[in-house]
């Protein structure tokens, strides 16, 4: 198999283990919105109220932090074979869905579209390709225990296609998310 192929089987799947979270969270928060509800609370408990209040550009720098960080442990999660980037893209597209739902429900389709669109269009690949760096991961992994595979040089392949694409989608959809998407939302709300 062709390494496009691969990656491209990868990113497939990676893609519906997000998007099948993120239908099922805001299928469960449309049913039940208290669902949705206290998943709000619970993120701006831990992530919003201490990035929301700080200047553009340290703003921008938790974000890439908080990003990469998630990104990184997808990708490194993947050694695991493959099961830690399952349940993090999952439970994150289970949030995500549970938390639109609410904020649809409250500020209608555009705020939503608007509160995703502009940095989403770099950190939604970065999200989908570390989960596909990590089950590649997780299949090298599995391919050498079982004596078929060298999963240490593989390791070190995925790494660098990591640092190259991953670090710095994810940089910019920071900066995106801090100076340009609040201006967007502004627009529409």
């Amino acid at each position: 198999m062709s390494e496009s192929v691969k990656i491209s089987r990868y990113l497939v799947i990676s893609a519906i283990i997000l998007v099948g979270g993120l239908i099922l969270g805001f299928i469960i928060s449309k049913s039940d919105p208290s669902f949705g509800e206290r998943l709000l609370v619970l993120f701006e408990e831990m992530v919003g109220n201490d990035i929301i209040d700080d200047e553009p550009w340290m703003m921008a720098v938790q974000l890439f932090l908080n990003n990469l960080e998630a990104c990184a442990i997808i990708f490194i999660g993947g050694a695991l074979l493959g099961i830690v980037p399952v349940l993090i893209l999952g439970l994150n597209g289970l949030i995500i869905g549970g938390i639109l739902e609410v904020v649809r429900k409250d500020a209608g389709d555009i705020a939503v579209l608007a509160s995703i669109i502009p940095h989403g269009i770099f950190e939604i690949p970065a999200v989908i390709t570390s989960g596909a760096l990590g089950l590649m991961l997780g299949d090298a992994v599995w391919q050498d225990l079982s004596g078929n595979g060298f999963a240490s040089g593989e390791a070190t392949r995925l790494g660098g296609i990591f640092i190259r694409y991953i670090i710095p989608f994810v940089a910019i959809a920071a900066c995106i998310e801090a100076f340009i998407t609040p201006a967007v939302l502004q627009l529409v709300t």
